[in-house]
């Protein structure tokens, strides 16, 4: 039999069911809906973030960090309106390495909302990767932030741009390099033999990371990537997905490349 009282304390429990089912509506609809770069996206360099949510909101705090946590400068300033998609300048060209944004907003209602992603910044990645789209093939990032994997990109940015003091310092002078169903045993043996025809063709070729791993252990590191390489090379139009295999040992404090395999 239904008292006044259980009318009450059911009604009661229907009006937070409710509330709570127009919250979570709420947060969703408020969430972050897109941002440039996409989380996990390799771009060649990044001069302004934009984030774009479900509804119009007050961004009251935005911070951008690099791999090592250092904060960057950008022109944010808190809002003082409510609007959906804020574009944010970043002051100076970011180097090559991972980074972080954190960012806090404020909804209609006063409830506050918080979220992050990442992205990298590697000059060698392909200039359509500033477009977040939608790809059958997501970007896989993981230990970006490690010193090896900074020496592995910078290693990539070298070939690219025919940097070749860079390129042999990065390799061990017993470097192993398989390449084509050849092999050369040494940094000066690949000097003389397929380094000046690697950086030509990589000087025309487009690379964007479709994903990349790296681990340390101890002294040693392992990175494992794949890359979609795209361009025309003496008339021959190159379009296919390159892997790439590479070790590295830690010598006075610095990673060194002591075995590369490149396959397509």
């Amino acid at each position: 039999m239904l008292t006044i009282f259980n009318i009450q304390r059911q009604l009661m429990l229907l009006t937070i069911v409710c509330v709570g089912l127009f919250s979570t509506m709420t947060f969703a609809h408020t969430s972050l809906k897109s941002s440039v770069p996409a989380d996990g996206q390799v771009v060649p360099d990044v001069r302004q973030i934009s984030v774009e949510f479900g509804a119009s909101i007050r961004l009251m705090a935005f911070t951008l960090t690099d791999a090592a946590g250092n904060t960057i400068p950008t022109d944010f300033a808190r809002s003082s309106t409510k609007q959906s998609r804020f574009d944010i300048g970043v002051g100076t060209p970011l180097p090559n390495t991972s980074y972080s944004v954190g960012w806090m907003a404020m909804g209609d209602d006063g409830h506050k909302i918080d979220g992050n992603f990442r992205f990298v910044v590697d000059p060698t990645a392909s200039a359509t990767a500033h477009v977040a789209a939608q790809d059958d093939k997501p970007v896989l990032l993981t230990g970006m932030e490690l010193d090896a994997a900074k020496a592995v990109l910078q290693f990539h940015k070298a070939l690219k741009d025919g940097d070749k003091a860079t390129v042999k310092r990065l390799l061990a002078d017993n470097v192993m390099i398989f390449e084509g169903g050849g092999v050369e045993r040494s940094e000066a043996e690949y000097e003389q033999h397929h380094m000046s025809a690697d950086m030509a063709y990589l000087k025309e070729m487009s690379i964007k990371t479709l994903e990349h791993h790296v681990k340390v252990s101890g002294n040693s590191a392992v990175s494992l990537s794949r890359s979609k390489v795209t361009g025309t090379y003496k008339g021959k139009t190159v379009d296919h997905e390159g892997m790439e295999t590479i070790t590295l040992n830690k010598q006075d404090d610095e990673w060194l490349i002591t075995h590369i395999h490149w396959s397509n």
